[in-house]
Order: C-alpha cells, then sequence, then structure tokens
C-alpha cells in the first residue's frame, strides 16, 4: 500500500469516527432507553452495520487492509466529537418503558 493510500485511509478513519460520533449521538435514545432486549439487539445490529460499512468503504479505498493505527484515528475522531454532538440527542425521543421508571 502506498503512501497515498495511506493518508487517504488516515483521513476517511477520522472523518468517519466523526459519523460515527455523530449516529452514536443520534440513536442514543434507542439504545440506552428501552426495554433489555431491545438494548442488546439494537447495540449488536447498531456496532455490526456500522463497523461493516467502515469495512466495505475501507476495501474501496486501500482493498480492506485494516492497520492499527487507522483505529487509533477512528477512536481519535470519536473521541474528539462525541461531546459536540450530543444536541442531536434532545431532537430524537424515545419513550422509555423501563422497569426503573414505572
Amino acid at each position: 500500500m502506498g503512501l497515498k493510500e495511506q493518508l487517504l485511509s488516515i483521513l476517511f478513519s477520522f472523518c468517519y469516527g466523526i459519523i460515527f460520533s455523530y449516529l452514536y449521538n443520534l440513536s442514543y435514545n434507542f439504545l440506552y432507553k428501552s426495554k433489555i432486549l431491545y438494548r442488546i439487539l439494537i447495540n449488536i445490529l447498531f456496532c455490526l452495520i456500522v463497523f461493516l460499512v467502515y469495512f466495505l468503504l475501507l476495501k474501496a479505498i486501500n482493498y480492506g487492509v485494516v492497520h492499527i493505527y487507522f483505529l487509533i484515528v477512528f477512536a481519535i475522531g470519536f473521541i474528539l466529537f462525541v461531546n459536540k454532538s450530543k444536541y442531536l440527542r434532545k431532537h430524537l425521543k424515545v419513550k422509555s418503558n423501563t422497569k426503573e421508571e414505572k
């Protein structure tokens, strides 16, 4: 893999970390404020879909080669922007039907 492909993959990983932080905050209420069975199912599907899309797009860039520093840059992009996108949690409300609130 050449230097151009590596730089493009690093930039893509950082941008996808930012996108993942927005998707996480957008679906926060579904992930944490529903029944336990729904939470487990939604968490598994959410992670599976997000990382499948990440791998498929990375496959288009550099034939699917995943290095540890791509994942580190992905995590840095997520950590830097997760607090900036918390306002999305207010826009999507889910009726909480857990036992704690009944």
